[in-house]
């Protein structure tokens, strides 16, 4: 599902956020392919599924050095080669920020969203929320509240309610994130309902308030988007709905096993694309606008896309796959002197 979630977010920008926001060309299969910014949802659904089934019952060092090694080297690669593209070529794009090396190096860490900083690229607006929920996650770990996460999601789902949308644009804002946190909560229970954490029908109670709450803020982003393209009509509440339910759906087939085949496995392999592909898709905006009106809009919309794929590829293999074991000896070396320094300062 990680794979047709990016897809899904690559051809919403290819089709209608260009042709609306820039003017490239049309697409008519928009009507269903404008959906695709719910690939977003579906991110942080999975996100919380696999994200707790990988760190339960972990350390926060364990969980710590894991996302690194999963997160920055395929991001400061598409950091760096957003910075090269734009700088340097002097590209221009709606909603880019004045670039500089000052926050080339703010972008870097990551850390922009939390400190007012804009996104070298905007798609990385939604790695701020996914640092947000590994905090919490870390936070479970280092308190050792495995046992009580039900009670945890409860009071987050109750937090959810309250504050609604927004909160109060606070800390908590940042770590609790009201706006999506129902899509995280989501993925959690579906596996703890796949590995039968405790009576069911207490999960399948939250997951239903969870269900509402997240149709609730589908619908509340849902308004928004049609604000942002002044057209109240651009997304169909139905549309939302029905796209949100399959969600659930499908992560209720998964936690019951019926999605375990070896044909589905196989197509899940694909999921090694989908990080690298979401970070330099956008790239992809671009030849619509240089190459938008000389060639036909399909098979450059085909090119495109094959480019894109091609380009995560390469991304995936030199900067993640290969480097992983380096690059994990390298953080737990400096974890381990860190730690060792700390301990002899106390001492």
């Amino acid at each position: 599902m990680r794979f047709l979630a990016a897809m899904a977010v690559l051809l919403y920008h290819y089709t209608f956020y260009a042709h609306r926001l820039i003017g490239t060309p049309a697409f008519g299969a928009d009507k269903i392919l404008r959906y695709g910014y719910l690939g977003v949802d579906a991110f942080f659904m999975i996100s919380g599924y696999v994200v707790l089934m990988s760190s339960m019952h972990k350390t926060p060092k364990y969980f710590f050095i894991s996302r690194l090694i999963r997160l920055y080297p395929a991001y400061w690669v598409s950091c760096l080669l957003t910075f090269g593209i734009l700088y340097f070529g002097k590209v221009s794009l709606p909603g880019l920020p004045v670039l500089t090396f000052k926050l080339l190096a703010y972008n870097l860490t990551m850390l922009q969203g939390f400190v007012g900083k804009p996104h070298l690229n905007p798609v990385f607006w939604t790695l701020t929320y996914e640092i947000g929920f590994y905090f919490i996650i870390i936070l479970l770990s280092a308190f050792k509240l495995w046992k009580h996460l039900l009670l945890v999601i409860s009071g987050w789902l109750i937090y959810t309610l309250i504050m609604g949308m927004t909160g109060n644009n606070n800390v908590l804002t940042y770590f609790l994130i009201p706006k999506y946190s129902c899509c995280f909560i989501a993925g959690m229970l579906f596996y703890l309902l796949r590995v039968n954490y405790t009576a069911q029908w207490k999960i399948y109670l939250l997951l239903a308030v969870c269900f509402l709450l997240n149709l609730k803020s589908a619908y509340a982003i849902m308004v928004i988007m049609n604000d942002f393209y002044h057209d109240g009509y651009a997304f169909k509440s139905y549309a939302v709905i029905l796209v949100v339910t399959v969600f659930y759906i499908f992560f209720l087939l998964s936690a019951w096993g019926k999605l375990d085949s070896a044909r589905l496995k196989n197509i899940a392999k694909l999921g090694v694309l989908t990080y690298p592909l979401y970070l330099i898709h956008a790239f992809g905006i671009v030849a619509f606008i240089v190459w938008g009106s000389q060639i036909n809009k399909y098979v450059l919309l085909l090119g495109v896309t094959t480019t894109a794929l091609l380009i995560a590829a390469c991304i995936y293999q030199i900067a993640e796959r290969r480097p992983r074991a380096a690059f994990k000896a390298l953080i737990a070396k400096v974890m381990n002197t860190r730690i060792s320094i700390l301990k002899r300062s106390n001492t």
